[in-house]
């Protein structure tokens, strides 16, 4: 017999036996234990679903519903620790990127709407409130290296939000009222109506679009003819409820785009000339069939059109109109104003039909000026770069839908607002770079016919120098301890 923790021999002929007690930090855990560790694990993805929505700015624009909006719109203040902690203490790519930006957008244009608009000081700082999303970019990649959420969690979560956003979408449109309805974006952004387009749900789409480029990718991935269906599916609701037109084209060209990468390069190339001269014979077609070739003008397209582009048209008159031919202007830009500013946009022009926000890049020049627009521009691009550097070789059907939410932003944005809700490219991002050092920190999966242990070799004293240390699998004959394995080696016997 030996005593716990020492040598032992039996015998002189004996095979020596080495006893290592467990530590207490390895020991099994009790059952309370492992209940108190799941119901961590639990809270954490809990708090993960509940807050994720207010990153990505899904209540931002909701003003007929107070409580989330209001909380919406102080979410950045709320979470600006932790975009502290991040800029402090986390490596995040593309970050200095994000903070010129932010200085920018919240130093530089505030002094600028003062001198341009007239706005008061308070007022110059409310204007700022649209840009503070962009550090969500830090905020929520402290949370998630805080919550150490799986990535399978995240993936589920996502996905879930996305059912969720096309389930809610057509039960709001079969359920709700027509008195519900709005014709003034001002009195409600949910439940809208005009003539061009009749009632539509104006539903917050970062999940649900998330969720059709992941069926895309499955699609891609697997070529399962089912996956192609669910995508086809998913855009009746988008054209028969949602009819944003500029956003249900952006999310066509995405999935078309990451289906043909994926072809062989011949193909690729076949396919890549065959649009380019269809889509001519579009704009051909198109430009046919509202006049253009005979009246020269753009009236037939405004009849087609509708209303959407006599207010774009009419908006962006008025902001060229006023940045006039003033260097300043155009370098900097004016700034903004909100609805609760003394003095706002509508008042300066005289005309309630001035949205900026729908301006796409000549709104973000009339508000950040040539300078700001190159910033933003460069953020944007850097990030697509990014991530598709790093998707590139990778099978992954959520992070490569999270790679193509960069690219429907970016063409998206001939028409919306890169600021509208920078929010999303932040979410995106974080969720990008935590599942990519998730998946390196990570041991790559053993294959089947791998050796069933490696083995490190350390000698345990002079006398049994054979010894071996054995890390990961149990070797046959090894004593398992958790992910250490003891392996029995023969040892030389004592000489007489």
């Amino acid at each position: 017999m030996s005593r716990e923790g020492a040598p032992a021999v039996e015998g002189m002929g004996a095979r020596p036996r080495v006893v290592m007690p467990l530590r207490r930090g390895v020991s099994a855990f009790s059952p309370e234990d492992a209940s108190l560790d799941q119901g961590a694990a639990l809270f954490a993805k809990l708090v993960f679903a509940a807050t994720l929505p207010l990153f990505a700015q899904v209540f931002y624009y909701l003003n007929e519903y107070p409580p989330p909006y209001l909380l919406s719109k102080a979410w950045p203040f709320l979470t600006l620790p932790m975009a502290f902690y991040a800029m402090a203490r986390l490596k995040l790519p593309v970050s200095g990127m994000f903070l010129t930006v932010l200085a920018y957008a919240l130093g530089f244009t505030p002094l600028v709407s003062m001198i341009q608009l007239g706005n008061g000081f308070l007022d110059a700082l409310t204007t700022t409130i649209k840009a503070w999303p962009f550090t969500y970019y830090f905020s929520l990649s402290a949370l998630l290296a805080l919550l150490a959420v799986p990535a399978r969690s995240i993936r589920k979560i996502v996905l879930a939000l996305g059912l969720a956003t096309f389930i809610l979408m057509v039960l709001i449109y079969l359920a709700a009222p027509t008195s519900w309805y709005s014709d003034n974006p001002a009195d409600g952004k949910l439940l809208l109506y005009d003539l061009e387009r009749s009632y539509r749900v104006y539903m917050p789409m970062f999940f649900g679009m998330i969720l059709v480029f992941f069926l895309a990718r499955s699609f891609i991935l697997q070529r399962n003819i089912l996956f192609a269906l669910v995508v086809v599916l998913a855009f009746v609701p988008m054209l028969l409820i949602f009819k944003q037109r500029t956003a249900i084209a952006a999310a066509a060209v995405v999935v078309v785009f990451g289906m043909t990468m994926s072809l062989p390069p011949a193909l690729r190339r076949l396919v890549i000339g065959g649009a380019l001269l269809g889509g001519a014979a579009g704009v051909a077609l198109l430009a046919y069939k509202l006049g253009l070739f005979s009246s020269g003008s753009l009236e037939g397209a405004k009849d087609a059109l509708g209303a959407s582009l006599s207010v774009r048209q009419n908006s962006s008159s008025l902001a060229f109109a006023f940045l006039g031919d003033d260097p300043m202007r155009w370098t900097f830009g004016v700034g903004a104003t909100t609805r609760f500013s003394t003095t706002t946009l509508n008042d300066i022009f005289g005309n309630e039909q001035f949205f900026i926000a729908d301006l796409g890049w000549i709104g973000v020049i009339f508000e950040y000026g040539v300078i700001g627009a190159a910033l933003l521009a460069v953020l944007y691009a850097w990030c697509f770069v990014y991530v598709f550097r790093l998707t590139r070789d990778l099978t992954d059907a959520f992070t490569l839908a999270l790679a193509d939410y960069v690219l429907f932003l970016i063409v998206s944005s001939a028409v919306y607002s890169v600021v509208f809700t920078p929010g999303e490219l932040g979410v995106v991002m974080a969720l990008i770079v935590h599942l990519d050092r998730q998946r390196r920190v990570e041991p790559p999966p053993l294959p089947q016919d791998a050796p069933p242990t490696h083995r490190i070799s350390r000698p345990l004293g002079p006398r049994h120098a054979n010894r071996q240390v054995a890390l990961g699998q149990a070797a046959p004959g090894g004593i398992a301890l958790g992910r250490v394995t003891l392996a029995r080696a023969s040892a030389p016997k004592r000489p007489d």
